[in-house]
């Protein structure tokens, strides 16, 4: 069976690599025959430019100029994730429109994960992450997600049209699954990020014994924090750092000297991040994908809500009844007890490789052997 996947592989972000490596390493696992189709939008790549529109201000041609000039920003991410294309089984051509991809066959065509159906990051809903090109004998969702968007009618339209070529949906959060179920007769699934179809020592297998990082025996906080104003986060740092007397490590793109960091991982690898976390006394994180490695590594963490994006966290640590590890307060601070959480995680991890392989094969779990 050959099986196609889109979804974003070529960010400079962890939980993208990440997430798109779990995926076809997943598959590949099952027997099946999976290429990553290499399929990039451009507005969600415009990063990788020495000047783009930051926060879609025009000031923000210049501040990302100057902070790749000066900060050497452009330089750090290429250090971290420039050879991560050779980590998947890509195509042998590369795509930028979508007219180019309408010949292309396969089996099944997969959609997701990320957030690839999130209007602001792809510069309106991308058709190619609808899945409307090429051919197919099966069409599936795993997983994708919206963030935390709201659909706009013109969207619910657009929606409602493609979905009816699905076989199988499933998004990540319950937010994208009440937006969506209305607009199709086909059931949507709730799953979890597919970084969760491999478990810890899978990860440390694939990715985090091969990091200058993986035999560190020394103590230290991590930080890995992705909001745009990361002083707002200093005095809770502070405050963790203090009550556990431990350093403070911080995963960064840039030369900029934060005070309550006591050592900078610049340019760190997909492989030193599962490393960097696997061993941290602690996970400080405003990152979706900092939150679920940390659950998946059973790290100790506590999640910071991200303004902008907080629905994706949330509906995480709900579903492993993990929540009292958002924001916690610093004095209140005390280790994960996974004691509870493993058996849910257990059983939703379980549930979703049976989901994932009954959309693939077409053949209900229940038959599944």
């Amino acid at each position: 069976m050959n099986i196609g996947v889109v979804t974003f592989h070529r960010a400079y972000n962890y939980g993208v690599c990440l997430q798109a490596f779990a995926t076809t390493y997943f598959l590949k696992e099952q027997g099946f025959c999976v290429e990553l189709i290499d399929y990039t939008n451009p507005y969600e790549q415009r990063i990788q430019k020495w000047s783009y529109k930051e926060n879609n201000r025009i000031s923000g041609y210049l501040t990302s100029l100057l902070k790749n000039l000066l900060l050497g920003k452009k330089r750090y991410y290429q250090r971290g994730f420039g050879h991560i294309a050779q980590c998947y089984p890509l195509t042998r051509q590369r795509y930028t429109h979508k007219a180019q991809l309408d010949a292309l066959e396969y089996d099944v065509l997969i959609a997701g994960s990320d957030q690839i159906w999130n209007a602001q990051i792809t510069n309106g809903i991308d058709d190619v992450f609808l899945l409307r090109f090429g051919h197919a004998k099966r069409r599936i969702s795993i997983a994708s997600s919206m963030g935390s968007s709201t659909l706009t009618q013109a969207e619910r339209q657009l929606f409602q049209a493609a979905l009816t070529s699905f076989q199988a949906i499933s998004v990540r959060e319950d937010f994208a699954r009440q937006q969506l179920q209305p607009l199709t007769d086909t059931p949507v699934q709730t799953l979890m990020d597919p970084t969760f179809l491999l478990d810890r020592a899978a990860w440390l297998r694939c990715m985090g014994q091969t990091s200058k990082y993986a035999g560190t025996t020394e103590r230290y906080i991590l930080t890995y924090l992705i909001a745009p104003d990361k002083n707002a986060y200093r005095a809770r740092v502070k405050a963790y750092a203090d009550k556990l007397n431990c350093p403070v490590w911080t995963i960064q793109y840039s030369n900029y000297t934060w005070k309550e960091s006591n050592r900078k991982i610049l340019g760190a690898t997909p492989a030193d991040f599962i490393a960097l976390m696997a061993n941290a006394e602690l996970v400080l994180t405003d990152s979706f994908h900092g939150t679920a490695f940390s659950v998946n590594l059973r790290r100790n963490f506590v999640a910071f809500t991200h303004s902008t994006n907080p629905v994706r966290v949330r509906t995480l640590l709900q579903r492993i009844g993990l929540d009292d590890r958002l924001d916690m307060p610093a004095e209140h601070y005390r280790p994960v007890d996974y004691t509870d959480s493993n058996p849910r995680l257990a059983a939703l991890q379980a549930e979703q490789k049976a989901w994932v392989l009954a959309a693939v094969t077409g053949v209900p779990e229940k038959a599944q052997v």
